[in-house]
Order: structure tokens, then sequence, then C-alpha cells
């Protein structure tokens, strides 16, 4: 804990990546240079103009609606944290379940932090909750520090998760090649296809089994409803990766009554040089146990290392209650990189912490 400072020289402020001076967007890099050593020491910084671009994206997101604040030490004219929050806009398909919600990150310079900062962060959150008529906040952590505050505060820990960690020398190349193998083996009327944009022809279903896979992943106790995935979303998306100079490619498998029977989706982002982002994979319930998984795993795994011969890591985010696919990363050789938690509290909940401060 430190008291260096003066509390009433703190302040809270909006930062708007689209009108910022360039003097705001110096001290936010300057901050978050520092967090970057503090939480990804291992992993490549993302140069100052991807990801200013980014953060301007990200505030016309066709989804939600970001807000996001500077925390200044006007003392020193320092940035010191960040609190961002957002919530669903009215015209996403996924609004009608999820309109409650506000989901929040907050973060502090490590001298700064256990000195009710981030409480006063908080009220910034609440008073918008209340305005807004939010009901439930949202928010994870993979830093003691974080977690702890979230223990401190009473928010109700609703999911775990992991990301995971695969080097290229460990992988058994091998047994790779045998998946890859065994995958049109045992299902020899299926296709499996890749594409980076999703084909016209196949946008409308692929869109319903995209949802439908990202929805059959566990949570908890987390007060989320589904999210739900459009044709035009799905467009949208790829325009926005496009942008900003990424590779998204996908692996699907294809029944012979031309049903899309699983997927799997990897995300290449140039500034990250030697790593790789596996994201969404998943198998229908009604085609499991034909080892498509491990087909679709094997072949993505094969197209990386002939495509992206620099990359020489994998990275990918799983709940701890996702034993399908954490069984199939322990036999590709992932480790535990990173743990994380999610915590929600009710506003009302929130309100009353708040009052005892």
């Amino acid at each position: 804990m430190s008291k260096d400072f003066d509390m009433n020289k703190i302040e809270i402020v909006e930062f708007n990546p689209i009108k910022s001076s360039r003097e705001e967007w110096k001290l936010y890099h300057d901050y978050r240079r520092i967090r970057h050593e503090e939480t990804s020491p291992d992993d490549p910084l993302t140069p100052d103009e991807i990801t200013e671009k980014g953060l301007q994206m990200q505030m016309d997101h066709p989804e939600m609606v970001p807000y996001i604040y500077a925390i200044k030490d006007t003392s020193n004219n320092k940035r010191i944290g960040t609190v961002s929050f957002m919530i669903i806009r009215e015209t996403s398909a996924s609004y009608e379940g999820n309109k409650h919600l506000i989901q929040y990150n907050m973060a502090l310079l490590p001298e700064y932090r256990r000195n009710k900062i981030g409480t006063k962060a908080l009220k910034t959150i609440y008073d918008f909750a209340v305005k807004n008529e939010k009901s439930v906040v949202i928010t994870g952590s993979e830093e003691s520090d974080g977690k702890a505050f979230l223990n401190a505060i009473g928010a109700q820990i609703v999911l775990s998760g992991v990301e995971n960690r695969l080097n290229f020398a460990d992988i058994d190349w091998k047994m790779i090649e045998e998946w890859e193998t065994e995958g049109p083996n045992r299902s020899p009327k299926t296709k499996l296809e890749s594409f980076y944009s999703i084909p016209s022809e196949i946008i409308e279903p692929y869109s319903k089994i995209y949802s439908e896979t990202l929805n059959q992943q566990p949570l908890g106790d987390l007060d989320v409803s589904d999210i739900i995935y459009t044709p035009e979303s799905l467009r949208e998306m790829e325009r926005r990766q496009s942008e900003l100079g990424r590779k998204h490619l996908t692996f699907i498998t294809v029944e012979p009554d031309d049903e899309i029977s699983g997927l799997t989706e990897m995300l290449y982002i140039p500034e990250r040089k030697n790593m790789i982002t596996q994201l969404l994979t998943g198998v229908k319930q009604e085609y499991r146990g034909r080892g498509l998984g491990k087909w679709l795993k094997a072949t993505m795994l094969l197209r990386i290392k002939e495509e992206f011969p620099d990359v020489n890591i994998i990275t990918t985010d799983n709940a701890t209650t996702n034993a399908p696919m954490l069984s199939i990363n322990d036999r590709l050789g992932f480790k535990v990189y990173k743990e994380g938690i999610t915590g929600q509290m009710k506003t009302e909940d929130l309100g009353k912490y708040l009052e005892g401060k």
C-alpha cells in the first residue's frame, strides 16, 4: 500500500479514443507499457498505432456500447489506471436476454492500489448502472490483486477459467497426423472445409451453429443469456479483423446432408509475431463420439505449421468446467499459463457496499 499521493488529486475522466489529444494518448501509452510489463512480460507489445485504431473501432462496435475512463493523478499529470465498461446495444440480436448487464474492467498501477481508488471507480460504474437500469455488474481478473479486490467487495465468484498455451516444440506431430488420418476414416462421408471469409452460401446455417457452439460453453452461475450471431454480425466481425490486418481462419466439418457438424477457428494478429490464438472449437451434440473435434484441431495445427512458419505458441482460453475441450487440449500438450475468475454482483449489492465506504 502506498499513500505518497493526495487523494483529492485523483480524477476519473472520460477517455474518448476518437477525440483524444496526442497528450492524452501519450499518457495512455506510458500507462499501458507499465501494465504490459506487469501482466504480459513474455508477449510482444502491440504498436501504438494499432492499439489506437483498435480502441477507436470499439467505439462504434455493432453489438456493444463502450465507455472508457482514465484514472489520473493530476499532481503529476500521470495516468494511473483505467476503468471501462460496456452494455449491449438495443439493436443486437442478443439484447433481450442481456440488457440487464454491465461488463466492466478496472486496473491501477501497483503503487496506487489498496487506497480506495478502485472503490471510487466503482462509484462511476454504479451511478451509470442505476441511471440506465442495469441490475447486474460483471468483471474478471487473472491477477492476484484483482482477485483479492473481487473478494473484498463481496462479488460472487461464478466462473473460473484458464489461459492455456501450447509450445510447438512440445507437440507430438505423429499423433496429430494420426488424428488427421483417423477423422475421415471414421467419417468417410464427412467433408472438411476451410475459409478465411465465410462463403455466402453457408453463412446463414454457419451463424446458427456458431451461436449454438458458443452458447454450449459452460458459464457456471454467470447471469448471461445466449449470445446470438447473425450473418450480418459475422460479416462485420470479418470486416473489422481485416481492417486491423488480422487473419481469421476457420475449419468446418460438413455432413452428407450439408449440415455443418463442427467447427474450429483461429486468429493471427501480426503484431503478436510468434503467437496465434485458438478461438472457438465445438461439435454439435448429435455428431460427437466420432473424433471430429480431434480431426478439426489436428488439421488446423498442420495448417498453422505450414502457413505461419514463425508461429511457435498457440494460446486458448477455457472454462475449467469445459471437460471435452480440456481433454483434447491436455492430449495436445497445452499447459496452464494464467488462471482467472469471473465475479458478478447485483447492482443493489454494489450500492450497499459503496454506502459503507
